[in-house]
């Protein structure tokens, strides 16, 4: 091989060894990208918090409860109190919330749905009268006022023109006695107010008015698709929350045993059950389950990327290996061709030499 011929071929060899020492080395830097992605990726599932199935003891709370009478209180907050009645000296240890259901009078109002209202002019006997659909109603005006239920109706007005003063029927009262707690005994007053008993024995008031006025039997019989509402009133259970000093004893435990209420000497005893919200326990599980499925999908995904990086991080090696394998072939090579290129050089001075 001449020497311009040797060159040449070194020069070749150079250059492709710097090539290929170039790849090698954005391998490398790829392989070092895919390495701290790789890390990142270790470090998210790391910091991922796993689900926790919920317990039910986070759901579970004492309740307390104590009777008076025929009146079973509950107890629904105890709160570490440092009291001294300064009346009675009696020291309280503690400050309770609890709820008792009360029997109070009501006023009620009942929606009819068209209520198909008819006002009969000339019945085959007897006076006009109106109906609610097969029933007949009858006109507070012609009640006995010394009668028992005269009474009985005058406190059911009354209560329903307390819980309803903006209803015909609670206008109409307060505009027949201003006076709250009296009533007028003429009953020519009460000749617009008219009632009928429904299936649950309970006497039900509407005003008779004009077909002007909302939620009169008149509106009704030009409105038959309005609905009319009547009046009543009963006894209902309302249940009241009370918070009082007390005096609360505890047993070895730390579960109260006993209360005395202030200004009170009885003492009741604590009757102790334990209830769950079941409810709120399977709203967490649900959220449970969903946080569970939410975090294997997450882990799942990223099981995923880190497979998909070791396979690429594999490719660059295998890519790696085969240009270290060049690498050496060259070097080889480059070898063989600058020991040609010395003997060449060493022929070539030699000549010149005497």
């Amino acid at each position: 091989m001449g020497m311009a011929a040797s060159q040449a071929r070194w020069i070749s060899l150079a250059a492709r060894k710097t090539n290929v020492e170039y790849e090698g080395q954005q391998i490398n830097q790829a392989r070092t990208a895919l390495a701290n992605q790789s890390s990142e990726l270790w470090n998210k599932l790391y910091k991922m918090d796993v689900p926790v199935p919920p317990s039910t003891t986070d759901f579970t709370k004492t309740k307390y409860t104590f009777d008076i009478g025929d009146s079973t209180k509950t107890i629904t907050d105890i709160q570490a109190a440092d009291y001294t009645d300064p009346d009675d000296g009696i020291h309280y240890n503690s400050y309770v919330t609890y709820t008792s259901d009360v029997i109070q009078y009501k006023g009620v109002r009942i929606t009819n749905s068209k209520p198909q209202v008819q006002y009969v002019e000339n019945p085959p006997e007897g006076d006009p009268y109106y109906m609610v659909g097969t029933t007949k109603l009858r006109c507070l005006k012609d009640c006995d006022p010394t009668s028992d239920e005269w009474s009985t109706y005058m406190v059911a007005l009354e209560q329903i023109a307390q819980d309803w003063p903006d209803s015909t029927v609670g206008k109409k009262w307060k505009e027949i006695n201003p006076t709250p707690g009296t009533h007028s005994d003429d009953p020519q007053k009460y000749a617009n107010m008219f009632f009928w008993v429904d299936s649950q024995r309970n006497n039900n008031f509407v005003i008779d008015g004009d077909s002007n006025t909302y939620d009169t039997l008149q509106y009704s019989i030009s409105h038959p698709d309005d609905a009319l509402h009547s009046f009543y009133a009963e006894n209902q259970k309302v249940q009241q929350t009370l918070s009082k000093y007390a005096i609360v004893d505890y047993d070895a435990s730390g579960r109260a045993t006993s209360i005395q209420l202030e200004k009170s000497s009885a003492v009741y005893n604590l009757t102790t059950t334990t209830q769950t919200d079941d409810a709120a326990y399977n709203d967490a599980m649900n959220q449970y389950y969903y946080n569970k499925q939410e975090y294997e999908k997450k882990v799942q995904d990223i099981n995923a990327r880190t497979e998909q990086i070791q396979t690429e991080d594999r490719t660059l090696e295998l890519r790696l290996k085969q240009l270290d394998t060049e690498q050496n072939a060259l070097q080889t090579e480059m070898d063989a061709v600058h020991k040609v290129i010395s003997k060449n050089i060493e022929g070539t001075f030699k000549t010149f030499e005497s």
